[in-house]
């Protein structure tokens, strides 16, 4: 039996240090982890991906599931109610309406998406710009964002519709020169609160430059903000772009968009009710999928939730 005294503990010491050491996870790692016991979350992007992965292999299930190309019309058969041939049933002109659920999800969550891409590109840059130099930079590009601000949005989405002609990569950029201002608001507002701390001036003591400050240790700490924007963003967007179709502002037919879907077939949800409850029970599962992992994204990389 071994008695408590020098020793022993400078035995136990040696015992300790030659025990494996846990290696500390990082930021990222720790995030993902809380986000994997966010069950909810995990199924709401589950169901975002595999929208995603319909609007990708949109062509391809149109061969050989639907057999039906999504302009295709069937006079005969216009009306047709859900059954084998058709499982969705078709539109006034005889046209499938679940392929034109699967194109549908290829335009709008591809506006969606190339929207928030342009967004967050332009708003992060200049909200990183304008935070980190401050002075007249900062001023001169704020009040630029606050004139934009300042207009409707619905105003200028109607202004930008009118002068470019819509389709999926104009309607992206209409809607993401309106969105962008708004995150460079958010940017800035983070890198103000970042650039000053302990971590930021150490590395300027040694010689650190500008970029290297605003790459390597400025930027990872906005990123968790830019994620949460993203994927609140996308609801936000296919909601937009469905107003628009609805103004008849938006995508014009026969191409098909969740939005011009539901708008086309409001006249004739008495008879023909699944042609409005089909697109709009796609928005509204999108939607909800894309504000619930927002949701459970800012929870899962806010360090102050730990």
């Amino acid at each position: 039996m071994l008695v408590p005294g020098p020793g022993i503990d400078h035995l136990n010491d040696l015992l300790r240090s030659n025990e494996p050491q846990r290696k500390a996870k990082t930021h990222w790692a720790e995030s993902w982890d809380r986000l994997l016991e966010r069950r909810l979350g995990i199924l709401a992007g589950g169901v975002i991906l595999l929208f995603s992965a319909i609007a990708l292999l949109a062509p391809i299930l149109s061969q050989f599931v639907t057999h039906y190309d999504p302009t295709q019309q069937d006079l005969a058969n216009v009306f047709a109610a859900p059954g084998r041939s058709h499982w969705l049933g078709t539109d006034e002109l005889g046209r499938d309406t679940l392929t034109r659920l699967v194109f549908g999800a290829r335009v709008s969550i591809g506006v969606a998406g190339l929207t928030v891409a342009m967004a967050l590109t332009v708003g992060t840059g200049v909200g990183l710009l304008a935070g980190f130099s401050g002075g007249w930079v900062d001023d001169v590009l704020m009040r630029i964002v606050d004139m934009l601000l300042a207009i409707p949005a619905i105003f200028l989405f109607i202004l930008m519709s009118i002068l470019l002609r819509p389709n999926p990569i104009t309607m992206a950029g209409i809607i993401a020169f309106v969105a962008w201002g708004s995150v460079s608001r958010l940017v800035r507002s983070e890198v103000l609160s970042v650039k000053d701390r302990e971590f930021v001036n150490a590395t300027r003591s040694i010689g650190a430059s500008d970029l290297r400050l605003v790459v390597r240790h400025i930027l990872p700490n906005v990123l968790p903000i830019l994620l949460v924007a993203a994927s609140l963003g996308v609801g936000q967007v296919i909601l937009i772009e469905a107003a628009l179709d609805y103004l008849g502002l938006g995508i014009q037919p026969p191409v098909a968009s969740w939005g011009n879907m539901l708008t086309n077939s409001q006249i004739y949800i008495y008879h023909s009710f699944w042609l409005v409850i089909v697109p709009g029970v796609a928005i509204f599962l999108t939607v909800l999928a894309a504000n619930v992992f927002g949701n459970a994204v800012r929870d899962a990389s806010d360090p102050r939730l730990r």
